[in-house]
């Protein structure tokens, strides 16, 4: 149940229903929220779930509606999740619970976008617990956040300025697992920062790609490495 709430967490964060493309590799979805600010990228491979059987298909889901039981699972239940193709409902078990939910038209949800190819010059892997730390830090005086890396100080900076007040968070070699050091500079929406930063799981490695004026790429493994997240994030244009 813990990857799978996980899971909800995030894609809750940005939207309220979502297509789900199955076939017997895994599951995939992507979607973007009704601003075309935020997008999340979801790729789940088969070998991720204790059991898996499908055949392709295409089903919507109602986000917020399959939390509702996922989240009643203790640590470490299992949840089976089961397409009853008459009634074209979601079953969902868990600790002795089923639950049957209607699924979505997948033709009423928004059609999943083209995932840009993006040419990001910068890049960090840093713990998630730390770069929450400095959104927080950004958080205290501003509606705003930068990503800014210099290649000649060497260091990743988180930093805000607000009306009268201002932050600078400084992350350098001994706080990332992995950089690849070139000159970037983007501002983002603290408010989906915010939302993207704490619906991603504790501990986790998170890689950000960035450049100037360009969206962020933050994206991390799910379980055992077998899922991705990818989670983009337009940029504010600075003035």
């Amino acid at each position: 149940s813990d990857p799978l709430k996980d899971i909800l967490r995030a894609l809750r964060a940005t939207v309220d229903e979502a297509r789900v493309k199955i076939d017997e590799t895994g599951i995939r979805v992507r979607a973007v929220d009704p601003a075309n600010v935020a997008m999340d990228d979801l790729d789940l491979s088969a070998s991720a779930f204790e059991s898996y059987d499908a055949t392709p298909g295409v089903i919507g889901v109602d986000l917020d509606r399959l939390w509702d039981p996922v989240s009643l699972a203790n640590k470490g239940d299992l949840v089976q999740l089961h397409l009853d193709t008459e009634s074209r409902k979601l079953v969902v078990a868990v600790t002795g619970l089923e639950f049957q939910m209607a699924c979505l038209d997948p033709a009423t949800i928004r059609s999943e976008p083209t995932l840009p190819e993006l040419e990001l010059p910068a890049s960090v892997t840093v713990d998630r617990d730390t770069l929450r730390q400095g959104v927080k830090a950004a958080d205290l005086v501003a509606d705003h956040v930068g990503f800014r890396m210099d290649p000649e100080e060497e260091v990743f900076r988180i930093d805000a300025e607000g009306d009268t007040d201002s932050v600078d968070f400084g992350i350098d070699a001994d706080d990332w697992e992995a950089v690849t050091l070139a000159e970037a500079s983007s501002l983002f929406s603290l408010d989906y920062m915010k939302k993207i930063v704490r619906t991603t799981p504790a501990g986790t490695a998170v890689r950000i790609d960035f450049g100037t004026e360009f969206p962020a790429m933050l994206s991390y493994a799910l379980g055992d490495g077998d899922g991705s997240m990818t989670r983009m994030l337009a940029p504010r244009i600075e003035t």
